[in-house]
């Protein structure tokens, strides 16, 4: 085996192969440049999705001619000095590869001057090979052209996607800096047209007005936290607006936009059991960490951090997303008293002597055809003291949703999905004193799979904390107990549904508490009340009442919604009263 020692050329192509992936990659790392040069205007001009050309302009300090020449060679660099420099970055570049990789796989044309020359300097490096610095117009900055991207490398080039998908990744790049640096005004023009235009006036929420649009900005939550030097602040979003993606989740480390796995974890954590499955967040958090507990040198790109304690970042952010959260996963308790019912005339009369109970309007029911509304209630509450719920029970209709009335709107509530949530925080709240459901033997013999039965002997202790009592067999297992949901006992099939769908996370980094979740979430499903069940009136305050007594009573264990809402300004509009 002989051992060549490679060309300068060959290097510099390997280096710029790390670097520079796609137009993206040339826009991001000459965005960086122009933030570290403090620029507080920065101009990104594209023409056929890069492909043709990117111009990339800023008003930041420039470069004197000298300097300009030293700046395109390899591992030249203003923001480092020695290594151990390399333990307390903070800035965005650092390396200096960035120049040199753009120019090997490009023609790329430098002008920059400082504010205080009457001149300026161009360079232009094509294909690695420099050329001469020239005096120039001073720009007040730097201008940094890139033509012709991979034209000396067509193996590269032919995996560059269609214009519009490659300005899609220069756009996702642009909008991530927008957000980690909203004091700075970005301009992102695709072939000669205004694309985003951020206001650059140091507020956050600007800035994602710029990005998301209004009505994402009107349901922002504020989020901040701090820990052992360790800080989280920004925005998360109300869980009434999600995304099938996790593409609207931005995390920056040190004002450093960054792919944050660990971050994103611990939001969706924050966010169990308010969305619906498949569904993700929406947020924008930066966090500050000590430079010398964070690693930005372990990604070519920089695309990714370490951290030498991840527990903390992940623990912080999913206590303060948490905290976030906390005051909108309640109804608001506002007293009935706000509220005045006119009650139609009827033949009978009903006395509603307790206080802080509104008596219900009446329905009129056809006695021909089906009957989907329920007559609305007026048999008397169950004896014995004050009924502590702020709003009126109306009716039942298709025998699935209450009618409700509360001070402020006309609710519309699942009774599944309030039950739902209801037996879960209650099983939740016995699993955290240390007690286990309610138990029955109940033996029932089922055969497993391999690999399930794997399964349930490895996790055998914890399915037993859960409420499970199992024998293991030859072929399967026997259930000698299980949790009592109320009057229902699980059957085969549901504790087969709990196994499997805790078997469906195994090897995920599920402790303890979230297979009980899991497995409590399942258990709360079967034991509620499902639709098409008619509840009494007694059954339907009480179902309100404790499910006003939730932590969370807006969606169920599954994230689906409790109910829906309609204050007087929407009815009006429905009825074109406004």
């Amino acid at each position: 085996m002989k051992i060549n020692i490679l060309s300068e050329e060959t290097i510099l192509k390997i280096a710029a192969g790390e670097v520079v992936e796609r137009p993206a990659s040339v826009v991001k790392e000459l965005v960086d440049n122009a933030v570290d040069a403090g620029a507080t205007t920065v101009s990104i001009e594209v023409f056929n999705g890069g492909l043709d050309s990117i111009i990339v302009s800023d008003d930041g300090e420039g470069m004197a001619a000298e300097d300009l020449a030293l700046a395109v060679l390899r591992h030249s660099t203003s923001k480092i000095a020695g290594s151990s420099d390399l333990f307390n970055i903070t800035t965005m570049g650092f390396r200096g590869e960035a120049l040199a990789s753009i120019g090997a796989v490009s023609a790329m044309t430098i002008t920059s001057g400082r504010r205080q020359d009457v001149a300026g300097s161009v360079l232009t490096v094509t294909g690695g090979q420099q050329g001469e610095v020239e005096p120039a117009a001073n720009p007040g900055g730097t201008k940094i052209e890139v033509r012709a991207l991979f034209f000396n490398t067509p193996a590269r080039k032919k995996f560059l996607r269609k214009p519009a998908a490659e300005f899609t990744a220069i756009a996702e790049i642009v909008h991530q800096q927008v957000l980690a640096r909203p004091g700075i005004r970005f301009k992102l023009l695709h072939n000669g047209k205004s694309v985003l235009s951020s206001p650059g006036t140091g507020s956050l929420t600007d800035a994602i007005t710029a990005l998301a649009g209004t009505e994402i900005a009107e349901n922002l939550l504020p989020c901040s936290g701090s820990s052992e030097g360790y800080t989280v602040s920004g925005y998360i979003v109300r869980p009434e607006f999600h995304r099938s993606n996790r593409a609207m989740q931005y995390f920056t480390v040190n004002g450093r936009p960054v792919s944050l796995r660990l971050a994103g974890s611990a939001l969706e954590r924050a966010y169990h059991t308010l969305l619906p499955v498949n569904r993700y967040p929406i947020a924008f958090l930066n966090l500050e960490v000590p430079s010398s507990q964070v690693d930005v040198n372990v990604h070519p790109a920089k695309r990714e951090v370490k951290f030498s304690d991840a527990s903390k970042i992940f623990t912080l952010v999913s206590w303060s997303c948490g905290e976030a959260l906390k005051p909108v996963t309640a109804i608001p308790h506002r007293p009935p008293a706000e509220i005045s019912y006119q009650r139609p005339e009827s033949p009978e009369t009903v006395s509603y002597p307790r206080s802080g109970y509104s008596p219900p309007l009446a329905y009129r029911i056809q006695p021909e055809g089906k009957q989907v509304v329920q007559e609305a209630f007026k048999t008397p509450l169950p004896a014995g003291g004050q009924v502590d719920y702020p709003g009126t029970v109306l009716g039942q209709v298709f025998s699935t949703f209450l009618v409700v009335a509360t001070p402020s709107e006309l609710r519309l509530v699942d009774q599944h999905a309030a039950q739902e949530r209801v037996l879960y925080e209650k099983y939740l709240g016995l699993l955290k004193e240390g007690e286990r459901p309610g138990q029955v033997i109940i033996p029932i013999e089922t055969p497993l799979s391999g690999r399930s039965r794997q399964f349930v002997e490895a996790w055998l202790p914890r399915l037993t904390e859960l409420g499970f009592k199992i024998q293991l067999t030859d072929t399967g297992m026997v259930l000698k107990e299980a949790p009592v949901l109320f009057k229902k006992v699980l059957s085969e099939a549901d504790i087969l549904e709990i196994i499997e769908y805790l078997q469906q996370h195994e090897g995920s980094e599920y402790s303890l508490g979230d297979y009980q979740q899991a497995a409590l979430m399942l258990l709360a499903c079967k034991g509620a009340v499902k639709a098409n069940q008619r509840l009494s009136p007694g059954e339907s305050l009480q179902l309100l009442m404790d499910l006003e007594a939730c932590e969370n009573s807006r969606t169920c264990p599954h994230g689906r919604p409790i109910w829906v809402a309609f204050n007087r300004e929407n009815l009006e509009k429905l009825f074109a009263r406004r």
